[in-house]
């Protein structure tokens, strides 16, 4: 195994001078740097991060974990997350945990064990019983979902994204729009995005009709049944994740209604899937790689992890028109939605 002593050896340099090379420290000449940067890849030298680690209290690690969410949205902010990281010098360790806590829990313990540079949570919770099993010194921030209790945390205002959304369509001339919602469990995503919905439909006069499903594509069919059943005449369906969304236009397909002629589908989150599906999903996004480096960004200044509100914006693909004028309940729609909200995707 090749050691530091090595290298300096090989670039007559001293290890100290090594180590200030490896890590990025100052006080050496470029000559210098140059010739242990070949010795470091001549020999196929490779830190010992953990072992560094019980000197500094830190390792270049960077825990990252995906408790329960859609593969679609992870990935994205996943992306994030490595490419930042990675241009920053750190390694990420992820960990797909679903809703088992004990994986939860043991990957924390590891992550403490490690010394972990910080951990980033996707559409989970900061709880007391993570932060404890953490330790109260590695930095932790949440992803994709804001408890509104100043925990750290990078998240769009879903409240006011699903009122946005909402209101496009009515916009649209649409007055029949049935939501399809998460799990109403999740207090801090689903019950907002279904307070923004309901805001807006009641500020136009009109009657919801809401439906539950996960958020996950197996869900969404059953949504649709749900919502045809409380309403036959939708004229609209947003749905709160584009997994849900794609299942719906499929469903709509299957039952013999035209998407978007007969119904208007809006998704959430602007992940790929809405792209995957025909016509392509228009959608409430949220800027997730964008969310993912950001939350790199603020683990590593440790100081600065108060919430960051991202901002959310409404893509309009093919799935989505104005209202049939002759279905049942559907106005003349009013004026086109600013460009606050509507941007034309640029693929």
């Amino acid at each position: 195994m090749v050691t530091i002593r090595d290298v300096a050896k090989h670039a007559g340099v001293s290890p100290a001078t090594v180590s200030r090379v490896v890590n990025g420290l100052v006080g050496y000449s470029d000559e210098t740097r140059e010739r242990v940067e070949e010795a470091v890849k001549s020999l196929s030298y490779e830190p010992d991060s953990l072992a560094r680690g019980l000197k500094t209290r830190q390792t270049d690690v960077i825990g990252l974990l995906a408790p329960l969410v859609s593969d679609a949205l992870a990935s994205q902010v996943m992306l994030g997350v490595e490419e930042e990281a990675r241009e920053r010098g750190y390694a990420v360790m992820l960990g797909r945990t679903g809703a088992q806590s004990a994986y939860i829990a043991g990957y924390l313990r590891t992550l403490r064990t490690y010394r972990a540079a910080g951990v980033i949570l996707i559409s989970a919770v900061i709880t007391p019983e993570t932060r404890l099993l953490l330790g109260p010194k590695v930095p932790l921030i949440s992803v994709a979902i804001s408890d509104k209790s100043g925990s750290p945390s990078v998240a769009i205002d879903d409240e006011l994204a699903a009122y946005d959304a909402t209101r496009y369509l009515l916009k649209l001339g649409h007055r029949r729009i049935g939501l399809l919602n998460g799990d109403l469990t999740s207090l801090y995503v689903a019950r907002p995005r279904q307070r923004g919905y309901l805001r807006a439909m009641r500020d136009a006069g009109c009657i919801p009709v809401t439906a539950s499903g996960n958020s996950f594509y197996e869900s969404g069919a059953a949504g649709v049944e749900q919502l045809l059943q409380q309403d036959p005449e939708l004229t609209a369906i947003f749905a709160m994740s584009d997994e849900m969304g794609a299942a719906v236009v499929n469903d709509l397909h299957r039952r013999g209604l035209r998407v978007p002629e007969d119904v208007s589908v809006l998704g959430f989150d602007n992940t790929s899937t809405a792209l995957h599906v025909n016509p392509p999903l228009s959608t409430m996004g949220q800027p997730l790689e964008e969310m993912g480096r950001m939350a790199v960004k603020k683990l590593l200044r440790a100081r600065d992890l108060g919430p960051k509100i991202m901002s959310h914006r409404l893509i309009e693909r093919g799935s989505t028109a104005l209202a049939n004028p002759i279905a049942r309940g559907s106005l003349p729609p009013d004026r086109p939605a600013p460009s606050s909200l509507m941007q034309k995707p640029t693929h």
